[in-house]
């Protein structure tokens, strides 16, 4: 008999998500499922959003209830689902003639996974809160982005890499060193695509001694940086038109403005433990420009995807009608002056761009600074949020499990992200459990 495998820290969420939806279908999100190729969990549509503003979508946090309990109903809505099973036939609703034919559909669609992915793409999904918009970005638009930039591609990182030099003497192409091409030779050496492809995806994976499926994850976020700020625009308009495609009508896309100049003032600062006096010399020296850049930079973000989907003239793309907002995110893994920093810019940023509905930290919890730092990361939240009240929280918490982390640092994230940092909703929060 075969010894049970390990349950991998992506499994569990997607499997409580086919369970929630009573969708039996096997495999995953990023391996054996329908859809391999997005960096983003099957979950996403099963958060409610405390942020949509001017939404046809009821919030709950129009609810009486506590913070705290407010998260926990997220965190809990999965256990229902074992509760709901042992209804009795009497207990339940009788089913409309829409529900039956739906219903009749789905078993249809189960015998064939084409029939099945046509039929999950015309549900209606609502609102999609939890999107890493370099995440959701498909590998071939990082490509052909890399070679419009001049990048160059390091073979044996397979990662984008800045040129030595602009190009050579009377050439086209970046001049990019011993080891590494220029971007636009992936469109010409096919072997070299798909090995950009699945090395910035999930897209074929298998885990192997060493290296896991967090591992590959995680690492491929470094390895398609580098691209110009001017393809946000482009960006959003592919992510948007996905969303269309799939009947989503709200976005919150996590998205982090430049902090270029905000991390050299930091740098320059240094930290110190009193936060006030730390937040008034980041703001003395011009933290604020980088909230003025930030906003330009989504204007003209905003506009080009406008004029690429032709919003407002009478062949406007469907994807006009998808509402997209932004959480400004903080990466956590920096050093302690620079996620003070970017803190304080991304509330800064939300309180001035309501198109900005919230913050985040992003970066893998369980990587070191991320674990000896969180108690503080959650201090510096509640400090900023409690000079700006206004603004809402939607921090990754609990996204650990077991060997990612002794067994004591699976305690008490979820708990500090609420209590102290005052979070609204939580992301992932998979080790519950262990609180």
């Amino acid at each position: 008999m075969k010894s049970p495998q390990p349950l991998d820290l992506f499994d569990l969420p997607d499997m409580l998500c086919f369970a929630r939806m009573r969708l039996y279908i096997t495999g995953r999100c990023g391996k054996n499922s329908i859809v391999s190729r997005p960096i983003r969990s099957c979950c996403d549509f099963l958060e409610k959003s405390f942020f949509m503003k001017n939404s046809r979508i009821n919030r709950l946090g129009s609810l009486t209830f506590s913070r705290s309990h407010r998260v926990l109903v997220l965190l809990l809505l999965f256990a229902s689902t074992a509760w709901a099973q042992t209804k009795t036939l009497g207990s339940a609703a009788v089913p409309t003639n829409s529900e039956q034919r739906t219903e009749l559909g789905l078993q249809a669609a189960r015998q064939n996974l084409l029939q099945l992915r046509h039929f999950l793409l015309g549900m209606p999904k609502g609102a999609d809160l939890h999107n890493h918009l370099s995440g959701a970005v498909y590998a071939e638009s990082w490509i052909r982005a890399a070679a419009e930039d001049r990048l160059c591609i390091d073979l044996a990182k397979l990662a984008f890499s800045k040129p030595q030099s602009s190009s050579d003497s009377g050439s086209d192409q970046p001049a990019c060193g011993e080891g590494k091409v220029p971007a636009a030779e992936a469109h010409q050496d096919q072997h070299l695509f798909d090995a950009l492809v699945d090395a910035f995806s999930m897209r074929g994976f298998v885990p192997s001694p060493g290296v896991s499926g967090h591992d590959h994850f995680f690492d491929t976020f470094a390895k398609f940086g580098g691209t110009d700020h001017g393809h946000l625009g482009e960006w959003i308009d592919e992510v948007a038109t996905r969303a269309a495609a799939q009947n989503e009508q709200y976005l919150e896309l996590m998205h982090t403005p430049d902090f270029s100049h905000t991390a050299a003032i930091a740098k320059e600062i240094r930290w110190r433990d009193d936060f006030s006096q730390l937040r008034d010399e980041l703001l003395a020296h011009g933290l604020r420009d980088d909230v003025a850049l930030a906003k330009t930079g989504l204007d003209q973000a905003e506009a080009l995807r406008l004029k690429r989907e032709h919003c407002g003239q009478p062949d406007a793309a469907s994807a006009c009608q998808v509402q997209v907002r932004y959480l400004c995110q903080v990466l956590r893994g920096f050093s302690k002056e620079q996620v003070f920093a970017q803190a304080l810019l991304c509330f800064e940023t939300v309180s001035a761009d309501p198109r900005f509905v919230g913050i985040n930290l992003v970066m893998p919890e369980d990587g070191y600074t991320a674990m000896s730092d969180y108690a503080l990361h959650m201090r510096i939240v509640g400090f900023l949020h409690a000079l700006y009240a206004k603004i809402h929280l939607s921090l990754h918490a609990g996204e650990l499990a077991p060997g990612l982390v002794p067994y004591e640092g699976l305690c008490c994230h979820i708990r500090l992200a609420v209590e102290q940092a005052q979070a609204e909703r939580i992301g992932h929060g998979v080790d519950i459990i262990y609180e």
